[in-house]
């Protein structure tokens, strides 16, 4: 009886579906319990709803655009494309949920600019404690005591930084050029989902530094929720053994696998970056505190 391989795919699908989708939550609870974003990276907030709409279209694209099968088609010797229904039903949730994420990020502006207001007064008056949750996310370090003392000063937690106000400009600007070029009928309707599924791959690469660099800088880890990038990397290797499984061994093309490079990309970036996150977390600034409840 051969090995039902569909099933398998069909199984994988359903499992990273529910991971990657699972993982938004944790950080949208956390941020209600808190009822404030310090420590959450702004450009990720700003960065994640536009990967996920550019995921939205080459999935939406390469299912439902018979253009586009029949020009995938042409260039790989009749093979239809690897992206199913999973695919694009998760690439829209994810879009829907980055977004009330982003949302979240100017709900609680007001009580995070007045939280980190309120522990930069403590710590430059010497009543902060070092290591608590409660250490605010400052833009500036105390240069020194007394009258001469430089008062440390909150960021804007809805303010991108200086480099990703960058990337977003960047991004636009890409978008608007690739929409041109297909419009001037320079580019195949394919080639702008390829260039589409690029950009998701760029912002896919780019996002999680800010956090990253947020958290060494903070010399801890809060205000991240932590079980979001456990389940996170846990879709990563259900949806990278789903397409491996479907290229090889249901339609027996395995450059099926290359050819679906937001995919492919998609889960290899997101599991590196989940391995460095959670290294950051339980290695380099390790905490008692191990609770669910405490770690959201």
């Amino acid at each position: 009886m051969p090995f039902p391989w569909p099933a398998l795919v069909s199984f994988l699908g359903i499992a990273y579906f529910l991971a990657w989708s699972l993982s938004f939550y944790p950080q949208i609870l956390l941020n209600y319990r808190r009822k404030r974003t310090d420590g959450f990276s702004a450009d990720f907030a700003y960065l994640n709803p536009l990967g996920f709409l550019a995921l939205s279209l080459w999935n939406g694209g390469m299912l439902f655009s018979p253009l586009a099968r029949r020009q995938y088609a042409a260039r790989h010797e009749g093979h239809e494309p690897q992206v199913a229904g999973a695919d694009l039903a998760f690439s829209a949730h994810a879009l829907a949920i980055s977004v009330i994420m982003f949302a979240q990020v100017f709900w609680y502006r007001r009580r995070t600019v007045e939280w980190l207001a309120a522990q930069a007064e403590d710590k430059s008056s010497g009543a902060g404690r070092v290591g608590d949750e409660t250490e605010p996310l400052l833009s500036g370090e105390t240069s020194g005591s007394g009258s001469g003392e430089k008062r440390e000063k909150a960021q804007d937690p809805v303010v991108p930084s200086i480099p990703g106000q960058f990337a977003l400009g960047g991004i636009i600007l890409l978008s608007a050029a690739s929409i041109g070029l297909l419009w001037a009928h320079k580019i195949e309707w394919l080639d702008w989902l390829y260039l589409i599924s690029a950009i998701k791959l760029f912002i896919s690469s780019v996002k999680w530094i800010p956090q990253i660099m947020l958290n060494w800088r903070l010399r801890r880890v809060e205000g991240m929720a932590i079980h979001g990038i456990t389940m996170d990397l846990a879709g990563s290797v259900f949806s990278f053994a789903q397409l491996v499984i479907s290229s090889i061994f249901v339609a027996h093309d395995p450059s099926g696998i290359l050819a679906n490079p937001a995919k492919l990309g998609l889960a290899g970036l997101a599991a590196f970056f989940d391995a460095i996150l959670l290294a950051q977390k339980y290695v380099f600034f390790r905490t008692e505190r191990t609770s669910l409840l405490g770690e959201l």
